[in-house]
């Protein structure tokens, strides 16, 4: 939870610093082995895969892509 308020933050200040979303990326892994409900996985899943989505569109905007 700490590293969304940290995101929240950021946001509401109009930055998305990329070492938060790497952040909650990790947690979201190192957590999503303790989560057995089918919903919730989906809820994840959709998290991941916007995450993902966020940390590939900075690296292109700031010429960091392989």
């Amino acid at each position: 939870l700490k590293v969304l308020e940290r995101l929240r933050q950021a946001l509401l200040m109009g930055i998305v610093p990329m070492h938060t979303l790497h952040e909650l990326e990790a947690a979201l892994k190192q957590q999503r082995h303790t989560v057995t409900d089918p919903r919730l996985v989906d809820i994840l899943d959709e998290i991941e895969l916007r995450l993902a989505v966020e940390i590939a569109k900075l690296e292109v905007a700031n010429g960091n892509y392989a």
